[in-house]
């Protein structure tokens, strides 16, 4: 479980390098925010399964449940460090449509990204 100190990315597309194509790609938070995004992924029960980057599959580590990117609506990578591995991430994928509205909408209220929501909100 990411702690307080990470950053969040968050995609439509497995492709991120344009970010006129996707423009919430690395969002900037610090200590507070961070606190209010684990809270609303706890709401929308987002955090029940983290998942991983191993040979460019997205696996659970817990089961062998996987998830690609291009069957979710969209999803998150939290950027965090730990003790042992330094920097790591982790995946949350969203999957239904009306949640990853709905997480868009929640998330546009605690940041200053109105252009960023509002064009990935279309996206979805």
């Amino acid at each position: 479980m990411p702690n307080s100190d990470f950053y969040i990315r968050i995609t439509k597309d497995v492709i991120i390098e344009n970010p006129e194509l996707n423009s919430c790609i690395d969002i900037a938070t610090y200590e507070k925010k961070n606190e209010e995004i684990i809270r609303i992924l706890k709401n929308h029960n987002l955090l029940d399964k983290l998942y991983v980057e191993i040979e460019n599959e997205y696996s659970d580590l817990s089961s062998d449940q996987i998830f690609k990117p291009t069957e979710t609506e969209l999803y998150l990578e939290l950027f965090f460090k730990t003790k042992d591995f330094g920097i790591m991430s982790c995946f949350v994928p969203v999957i239904e449509k009306k949640q990853a509205k709905e997480l868009i909408c929640d998330l546009d209220k605690i940041f200053d990204y109105q252009y960023c929501f509002k064009k990935l909100n279309q996206k979805i």
